[in-house]
Formats: structure tokens, sequence, C-alpha cells
């Protein structure tokens, strides 16, 4: 038996000024953690959710040495379906040259133990591959049991779904044998960071209180760590991670007063999961156990029993004893763990317990308790204590029986509603489901713990982890336009019992209205639907209804991305097509060639229907794609499928029409979802050929024109650099749709018309104003109603431009811009240790520590804002963050993350970024897009501000711009936007500062642009705040660096670039220089090609002759020459003056040659006399009709 101590019961408040200390040193470093972790409103209703899950990864902590002999570890798994569950539990970790893995069935609502071997252990200071994955094929509890004669202690395993970022370590203060926590990656490729409490030894290297521990872990990876001796408490290390892990904490061996020895070991819950309210109870009202309560959230205030208020930052802890039940809130959540010490008045060995918050419970548990002990072969004395609101306790049942008064002490838990229900059931193995029968009725929660001679365990039998309380789980996140597949919504929440449940039904936003599909419950939590068809691009809301439509609370936010930027999942190609791609003559006697992956319909799928929609106005006057009709029955799924164009039938008689093929299974080999097989499809949008001719009214294609369209750039030099306005159109099919035209551009923002702008250039970068390779005004933007922009611009220009020699229609009704009104946005830019580039043109430098306003305008409510810090350990300081936001925007925050990612906040949320298969995303008034490595992300505002952020591995860069409408309307750090430079330098009163100031004097002038706490649209990911970035005190280097005593490499490296050469002294690094010139000739080449282009505009048509010459910039000259017959009155040569008139007006070709050589038509005199005779026969004939009426 292990020795026995004496302890006495303490009361400490640590306060961890360390802390302060190092996560403000790392941050000098690094900026904040991409994290999956928002705080809760504390106004919104909470819904209950589970522990129970389909995948869990777990490990076993250090154990101590003594009885090694009888150490075992078992997983607990109970099953809650009432089908046969397989589970299968593996580990990597090499074991004989195998890995470990188990494989078996549990039948409906029973449960398995299982043993794995005990190298699986997590030893000391080790990496390892010791992770144990557990996968189920439906709903189980899992529980790991660490069992070893007088030393054992058991766990909860949490899911992979509830799994999170961010955790806080508690470990019991030790004594004995080191305090120790664990790191098991979930995904490949996880970098983890550690802000240590304590001393730590890491692969040989020792780590003290205050420093970064950053590691990487693969799936099933496990970093085990312990501190550096028995009085070493981890409490408080704050464990951050790129993606989600699982985190282990406890004490391989630890004792309190009058106990032995005992391990201890939890599966920590993630800071997204924690509570407000915890409720703690005890066996009996005298029994007293001790409490950790630990923070994340800065300015968390605590309310303890008996005690006075206390508030906690990050890391700091409460620890003390408290007895029998209670209550403790707190203003924000945090996370409260139990270490067991007394049981009906017997003190007993220690057990690790996280006490749930009111947050966690929930309505459904099952769990089982220990088979054996090391003192009793029978087992141990078990108990559970169940807390419930007082008016539902009748309704609680215990396997399928409601709980009587027999072996139950129950009381009343004081200042509350709740009820504390002691049960003490057999010893030995037992599983047990408790449930809240009464869906109506309040969720609850349990603790299950026992004792025996010198060894105790415990653990919390379920909690409901409401990590997404009302953001549903969705699958997949970025949807096809035409819809067809299977979507998957995890409801990570329930507002009642989970047993009780109606069919669901989801209803989408298609831009045509709501659509409402009918869904498959697959489990209790879990929904599978069919996609509709989706007539818009960008986010869209799905709503998730568990009562057959009744109500739809769940609603969440997924992407509809275009087909574009998906893989398509359909091939159809056109032998011999003169189109290309997409584009299918029915008129042709091609044969057309089909091709698919056969696994997109799904394994199951041997054989498939070929189906076919058309498009047409429904009775809103919208085109949609209508019913669909089958081309082929009963087609083998192998993938390949050749059709002649005389199988398609009922398509549209315009000519051309918009028709979407798709696939969908007829028969399959095993049972599946009826919704899946009625439902699911894989698509393929076509233009379709149906007639030779063409009726363009069908389009119903007039003279709308937008007039709200912005001017096209006139070269690709401003067109590319015009990232406010237009971006460069990536289509595989100019050659088809605007033939001759080398590049073309699109514009970005959306406007009240709904309308958009296409640019098309030639070869030698000019604009292209020559149909049909130019460029057109769209009556639809392509970016923003990508459906309506299919029927009303391109299949009109198709109509008339190909299918016919009728193109100049086309463009009468859809104009190229000729680049004359066009006026570029006004740059600004910024880089390095901070060098500005005003609106003006204004250069500078300012080296802040803060957050400061770059530019505010009332125009739009516009607000950008930029965080600098200091960078490393120099006098110098780099941008870390920006942030946009105008009136009628969503809010677009940029910076990286401590792990050095990009993360991107979208009105304080992360924009999903794992496995990007979309580049632009168009959002609420803004658009932002990026590039694979997201070193280049562009942010353009409808309002009229757009910003490229560039990400390098020393700084950030950007380049701002400003619509020419904010001329003289803002004020920031980047000037007035007046014109004038010289006045840039413009103090919030008003007054202008001499633009030829000291580095000290504009350094005292860009303080005075720095945003106080209340005006910051800043996003803070807990802990960090206002306050972690605000050091207005930082002083940087004023001195200018003389270019002719710096050294030859800084010389040759830097050239004549002013910016470099002052980055590369006061860092000390040239690759920080180098990044500085490089940004700097960016911003500068922007600047260049922004700049005004006159234009004379295109002259016009010339009736009865040609125009030779494309180009109407300055100096650019047209020849007009007359047909035959046909004589040139006025200047047969025009060219562009620098004023934007051409030299002379339009000549006329006048008709010169003989009558018989007139052009088709009648001449005047014909005219006139067919006009004369028809008047006299009209008078003949009424004279006559007069007289017969006489007589």
């Amino acid at each position: 038996m292990l020795r026995h101590i004496k302890s006495m019961n303490r009361l400490v408040k640590v306060r961890f000024s360390w802390l302060a200390v190092c996560m403000l040193f790392a941050l000098l470093e690094m900026q904040v953690s991409a994290v999956d972790l928002q705080l809760p409103d504390i106004d919104k209703p909470t819904c209950s959710g589970i522990s129970r899950g389909k995948h869990f990864v777990i490990g076993f902590t250090d154990n101590t040495n003594e009885y090694l002999d009888t150490r075992q570890l078992y997983i607990l798994v109970v099953a809650f379906s009432n089908q046969q569950t397989d589970v299968t539990i593996s580990s990597k970790f090499l074991l004989d040259e195998r890995k470990y893995q188990a494989s078996f069935v549990i039948e409906a609502g029973g449960f398995r133990r299982v043993t794995v071997p005990v190298e699986l252990t997590m030893n000391g200071d080790e990496r390892s591959m010791k992770g144990i994955d557990i996968k189920a094929s439906s709903e189980v509890s899992v529980y790991g049991l660490i069992y070893q004669d007088y030393t054992t202690d058991g766990f909860l395993g949490i899911p992979t779904n509830n799994l999170g970022m961010q955790y806080v370590v508690v470990t019991p203060t030790g004594n004995v044998l080191p305090s120790q926590f664990a790191v098991i990656g979930t995904e490949d490729v996880t970098s983890v960071q550690v802000i240590l409490r304590g001393a730590v030894t890491f692969e040989g290297k020792i780590y003290n209180a205050g420093d970064v521990l950053t590691f990487m872990v693969d799936e099933l990876e496990a970093v085990h760590i312990q501190g550096r001796d028995s009085g070493q408490d981890l409490t408080g290390s704050i464990v951050q991670a790129n993606k989600p892990v699982s985190v282990f904490s406890g004490n391989e061996c630890v004792r309190q007063g009058g106990s032995a020895c005992d391990t201890v070991t939890e599966q920590l819950v993630p800071v997204k999961s924690w509570g407000r309210k915890h409720i703690y109870t005890a066996a009996r009202e005298t029994d007293r156990n001790i409490y950790k309560l630990v923070a994340y959230f800065n300015g968390t205030v605590v309310s303890i029993p008996g005690l006075r208020d206390r508030s906690l930052d990050p890391g700091e802890f409460w620890e003390g004893g408290l007895s029998g039940s209670g209550v403790v809130y707190s203003s924000k959540p945090i996370l409260m763990m139990q270490l067991l010490a007394n049981i009906n008045g017997r003190t007993v060995d220690p057990s690790f317990i996280q006490v749930p918050a009111e947050e966690q419970f929930g309505y459904v548990f099952g769990f089982t308790t220990p088979p054996h002990s090391g003192g009793d072969s029978g087992g141990y004395f078990n108990f559970f204590n169940i807390i419930v609101r007082n008016d539902s306790r009748q309704s609680v049942y215990i396997n399928g029986y409601p709980i009587n008064s027999t072996n139950v002490f129950e009381r009343y838990i004081p200042d509350t509603n709740y009820l504390s229900l002691t049960i003490q059931p057999p010893k030995g193995e037992g599983v047990y489901f408790v449930e809240q029968t009464n869906p109506e009725s309040s969720p609850l929660s349990i603790t299950v713990f026992g004792y025996e001679s010198s060894e105790s365990y415990g653990y919390a039998a379920g909690l409901s982890l409401p990590s997404n309380t009302h953001l549903l789980s969705f699958t997949p996140y970025y949807l096809r336009e035409l819809g067809g597949e299977i979507f998957t919504i995890t409801v990570s929440c329930l507002q009642t019992n989970a047993i009780f449940y109606q069919d669901a039904k989801c209803r989408f936003s298609t831009g045509f209205g709501d659509v409402e599909v009918p869904g498959e419950r697959t489990d209790s939590y879990t929904v599978i639907c069919i996609t509709p068809t989706f007539y818009k691009n960008g986010l869209t809301s799905v709503y998730v209804s568990l009562d057959n439509g009744k109500s739809f609370p769940y609603s969440g936010i997924v992407y509809v991305a275009s087909e574009e930027d998906l893989p398509p999942l359909v091939n159809v190609q056109q032998m011999n097509s003169e189109y290309g791609n997409d584009i299918i003559d029915l008129t042709s006697k091609s044969p057309i060639l089909l091709s698919w992956d056969p696994r997109s319909l799904g394994e199951n799928v041997s054989h498939v229907t070929v189906m076919i929609q058309d498009t047409d106005y429904n009775s809103d006057g919208n085109p949609v794609l209508m019913g669909g009709v089958a081309l082929k029955t009963n087609v083998p799924n192998n993938g390949i499928l050749t059709i002649n164009p005389s199988d398609f039938t009922s398509l549209s008689d315009a000519g051309v029409s918009l028709s979407a093929l798709y696939l969908t299974p007829y028969a399959v080999r095993n049972r599946i979802w009826p919704i899946i097989r009625l439902g699911m499809r894989i698509y393929k949008l076509l233009k379709t050929v149906t007639k030779v001719a063409c009726f363009i009214s069908k389009f119903t294609f007039g003279n709308d024109i937008p007039d709200d369209l912005p001017s096209c750039p006139c070269d690709t030099t401003q067109a590319e650099g015009d990232l406010l306005n237009f971006q460069r159109e990536d289509s595989l099919f100019n050659f088809i749709i605007q033939p001759g035209a080398d590049v073309c551009y699109r514009s970005i923002n959306s406007f009240s018309s709904q309308g958009g702008q296409k640019c098309c250039y030639r070869k030698d970068g000019n604009i292209l104003l020559v149909p049909p390779g130019a460029g057109t005004a769209e009556r639809y933007s392509a970016v923003h109603h990508p459906w309506l922009h299919l029927w009303y611009d391109v299949l009109p220009w198709f109509c008339l431009c190909i299918r016919s020699n009728k193109c100049k229609e086309f463009y009468k009704n859809r104009p190229s811009d000729d680049c004359s009104g066009y006026d570029p946005p006004r740059p600004a830019g910024g880089t390095g240790d901070p060098h500005l580039t005003s609106l003006d043109g204004y250069k500078f430098t300012f080296n802040g520590a803060g957050e400061f306003l770059m530019v505010s305008s009332d125009l739009h409510n516009l607000t950008f804002q930029a965080r600098m810090e200091r960078y490393r350990n120099t006098n110098a300081s780099v941008y870390t963050a920006f942030v946009l936001q105008t009136n009628d925007s969503s809010k677009v925050q940029v910076q990286m993350s401590n792990m050095n990612e990009t993360l991107i906040l979208v009105d304080g949320e992360p924009l999903r970024l794992d496995s990007i298969p979309v580049r632009v995303h168009h959002l609420e008034g803004v658009q932002v897009s990026f590039n694979s490595d997201l070193s280049k992300i562009n942010i353009a505002f409808s309002a009229g501000i757009a910003i490229i952020v560039y990400i390098d591995p020393e700084m950030m860069s950007f380049i701002a711009q400003l619509d020419t409408k904010f001329q003289g309307q803002v004020r920031g750090l980047l000037g007035n936007l007046n014109g004038n430079p010289d006045d840039d330098l413009q103090f919030p009163n008003g007054t202008v500062m001499d633009p030829g100031s000291s580095l000290k004097e504009l350094h005292e002038f860009g303080l005075e642009w720095l945003v106080k706490e209340d005006n910051s649209i800043f996003s803070y990911i807990s802990p960090f705040d206002y306050s972690t970035y605000h050091f207005p005190e930082f002083s940087p280097t004023f001195e200018v660096p003389d270019v002719n005593e710096v050294s030859q490499e800084i010389k040759g490296f830097c050239g004549d670039s002013i910016e470099c050469v002052f980055d590369a002294v006061v860092t000390g690094s040239l690759s920080f220089a180098n990044e500085t010139l490089m940004a700097t000739n960016t911003i500068n080449e922007v600047r260049k090609g922004l700049v005004k282009i006159v234009s004379c505009g295109f002259p016009g048509d010339v009736e009865n002759g040609q125009m030779w010459g494309s180009v109407y910039l300055v100096n650019a000259t047209v020849n007009v020459t007359c047909n035959e017959n046909f004589a040139l009155e006025g200047s047969s040569r025009l060219t562009c003056q620098a004023d934007g008139q051409w030299s002379s007006d339009l000549p006329v070709c006048v008709f010169t040659g003989d009558r018989g050589d007139a052009p088709k038509g009648l001449s005047a005199g014909v005219i006139a006399a067919i006009v004369v005779g028809t008047l006299i026969i009209v008078l003949v004939v009424a004279g006559v009709i007069y007289f017969l009426a006489r007589k």
C-alpha cells in the first residue's frame, strides 16, 4: 500500500504576473492564433448537446510504476442505437512491428469493455504515436479507465466534433510525482503552442514558466509533458493549435490530507465549450472536496459561495475546499474541476472530475462502472450524483424505471431550483442509462465516482458541449449551383429530449425564393438533405426543421460556389464541335460523349439514368430549370456514355437554350437512404443549340442598358491595377465568347441595376472595341447574377453573333465602353517599418505600436484601421492586421496567427480557409479573393474602397484604393485625397503639419490618429484585447540613416530605395529590407499605372464607308474611306488630341455614281411619284363612293 501523508486544505488564489509578461513577450513576435473561439452571447438562449459521437481520439497519461504488473488500460464503450453498432479501436503505435487494432460489435443498447495494450500508456516527456482512434457506426459514449492496484482513475471521452483548438491545462497540485498533460493530434501537420505555467523538459530542452513551447503533431501523434519536479503545478498553461486536438491533464500520483497517493487524469473540454454556471455537489453535505476554477478570458469575475467575488485573468485560477452542494457563477466561461476528497464522511484517494456547467447538462446518458479494484475483486463502492431541476425530477429514469426514494439521498441545492440525488448502485461492473423522459422537462447532469481501499475513480457521465449552439455543422460548406448533392447537417445541440423526434426538412435560399426539401434523420443529431438548384452565388442561408416543417429553429450560412470554381462532376464533349466543351449542337449529327467518376454517385450505384432539364420562365417570370426528361435509363455506371443528338427531346424551340444534363441513381446494389436514391444528382450545365434559326425574342432582349456601370480602363495596365473595380476573367472560352480578345476584365462590385461591365483588350494591351471580340455592357453581372447573365447576356450574344450575322444588333443593345469616361481610383500604400504613401502621393515614415485610423469618411461610414506592433526586439514596428467596414457591408479583418497562418475574419467569424476550392468570396457589400498560398488578399467594397494585403514571412504590406467620389471626403493617416500632397499631414483637428517634419515630429503626428478602445472596430480573439496591442509609449528610431555611411552590402542591395536602407539598418535584417523593397516597388508601379489616360472615345459609325483604326487614345489616328460610288465629305484622317477631342468631325460618305448604281432602296423621286399616285387613287375612290352614295 502506498504511504499516507498529511496535508492541510488550502485556500489559494494564484495571480499569474508571469502570464502577462510571457504573453506580451510572445506577442511581440507573433500574432493571435487562428482559433475556433467566440465568446458566447450571454443573452442568447442555450441548448443541450451531447458528448456521444462516432469518432474519438483519446490517450492514457502516465501512472506511477508501483504495482506496475497490475496495470490495465480499459476503454468502455456504451451504445445507444436500437441496432447493432460496429466499433473499431486502433493506434499507429507499433507493437511487435504491428499496429494495434480491435474491431467488435455491440448489441443494441449494450456496452463493451476492451482491454488495450499497456504499452499505449504515454510516459514521461515523450513524443509517440500512442494516440488511440475509436470509430463507431452509430453514436456511443466512450470512457477510459487507467487501472492499477490502488492507483486508478477514469475519464469521459470527448468526440472529435466537440474538440477545439484552445485549452487551459488544469493539474492537481503535485507533491509526490509530477503533474502532466498530453496533446494528441486529430489531423496531420497540426501546429501547437503552449504558454507554460511551470518548468518542463521537452526533447532535451528546458522550458521555464512563461516560455512558449512550439511543436507539430500528426494524426494520433501524442506529445506527453511532465513538470520538472514533483511540486510543479502546470495549471494555467494555455494550449493553442491550428487544428482540433485532444488534450489530457492530470498527475502521475497525488495525495491530499489523509489519503494515499492516486493517479488522476481527465480529458479537457476546449475553451469554446466552457460554461458560466457550475453546480457542484457531494455525497453528503458535510463532505468537503477540493476545486479549481480556471479562467481564459480577461476580467472573468467568479462568485463562490461564502467568499467574496474575485476577478481572474487568462490562466489565473482559484483553488480551495468547498463543502456539500452549491453553485459558482462567472461573468465569462470558466472551467471547474473537482479533486475528490470525501465520500460519506470518509477520506478517499483523489480522483479528478470535471464539474458540468449548466450549459453542459443533457437528456440521455449511458455509462458504466469499473469491474474490480485493487482492494476488492468485487469492485468499488459506486455512486451517481444527479443534478436536476425540482420540477423535472419525477421524469428521470434509470434503465427504464423511475427513481424511487430507496437508497437515494436527496437534498436541495442552496439558492437554486435544483435537486441533488445521490444514488449508490451495487459494486462491480454495470451499464446504466439515465434519461430525462419528458421532452419538455429540463436537462440534468451526472457524475459517476467510487472508492475502495486506497483508490478511487470518477468522471462526468456525459457533457453537452454547445460548441456550435446557433451555427450548425454543414458538410459540404461549398455547395454547387445546380444542386443534387448530399448535404449533411449535424445538430450540435437539441432543445428537447433527443429520443423523441419527427421528420426533418431543410429550407434553402436559392436566389429565386426559398425552397424546402425533405430531410432524412440518419440519427438523433444528423440530417441529410439533397440540395436544390441555386440561381445565385455567394453566401446563402440554410434552415433546418426537426418537427416536419412546423418550425425551423436551426440556421446557418453556407457558400454557393460558381460552377467554374469547383471541378466538374460530369464532362460533356461533342465530337468535331466548332464550339468546344459545354456547348452542344443538336442540329449536328456528331455524337456527344459523357464521362464521369462512377464513385461520385456512391459505391452502391450500379446503373444510372441520364436526364436533361431545359430552361424556361416560371410563373414569376424568372428563367429556371424545368422538370427533367429521361434521355437514357438503366445505363451501367461505368463512367462513360455516348449519346446521339437525336436522343435529345423536348428542348427549347428558341434555337439556343440553357440545359442541365444530369445523372441520377437507377439501380443500387445495397440499401441506401430513399432520399439519396430519389434526389441525388451530378450535373453539367450546357449551352444547347436546338435549331438552325435563333429567335432572340425568347430572351426579352431590348435596349435596357444599365446606366450605373463603371467605365472601362483604357489598357491592361490600368485594368490590372484597378483592384477596386475590375478583376481578370479567368475564362477558358474567351476564344468563343470574345474571339480576338487577348484578355478580358469584369466589374467587381454590385450595382443597383444588377448589371456589369466587361472590358476586353488586344494583345498590345489597348482596349478592344471591334465586335465580336469587344467587351460589352451586361444586363446582369456575371459575378453577382451568373444565371441571369447566362440567360439575358450570353445566349443573346450567341444567338446574334454566332448563330446569325446580327452582331451589330447585339452591340447596339450591349455596347462596348470606350474608356473615355474612365477615372482611375486613387492609390495609397504602406510597407516595412511602416513607410506610408498617402492617397495624394506624399511619402513618410511612422512607427507606432497600436491601432491606427488610416481612412475614415462620413460617406458610406467608411472606416479603415491598421494595427502596428513592435518587430521582435528592435526599435521597428510592422503592420500585423487590417480591418475595414462600410455602412452597407460586412466587416473584414486580415491578420496573421502565431501559427504563421493567414486569418480572415468576416464580421468577427473566421472565414473557412482550409482546403479552399473557392478563391473568390462574394459577401455582403464586399468581395474577398486570394491566391493559393494566401500571400495576397484582395478586398473590394461596393462603397468604393479596396485594399490588397500582401503577407510575407517578415511583414504585412498593403495597397489601398479609393473611388474619386471620396475626393475631399476622407481623413486619417493616409491624408485627405484633395490632389495636394503637401497638406496630407493633417491632424484630427484640421491643422496641417509641415511636410518636411522630422521623424520624431511625424511620430507625434501619427499618435494623434491612435484609435481609442471605444472606436476600434477590430475583433479580438480572447484572451487578447485592445490593451494587448496598445503601447503609445513605444519609441522607435528617429534617425534617418545616411546612405553614404551604410555598408556596401546594403547599398548594393537597396540601390536608391531609402525605405530599404532604413529598414536594413533599423532591423538588421536584409530579408526584411528585401520585403520592403519589393513592396515599395509594387506600390510605385501601381501608382504609375493608375493615372488618367486621355481617350477621345469611339468616333461613331460611318454610313456607306469604313473606319480604319481601333485605338482612340491621345495621338492615335483613324482613317475613313467610302464605298464605291460614294465620295468623302470632310477629313479622311482624325487624330485624338490632348483635350480628349477628335481633330475634326466625323466625315460623311455622299453618293456620286449613276442612278443605276445607287444603293439598295428607292430614290426620292420614285418615292414622291408613289406618294402622288397614291393620293390620286385615294381621291378617285373617295369620289366614286360619294357619287354612289348621292344616287
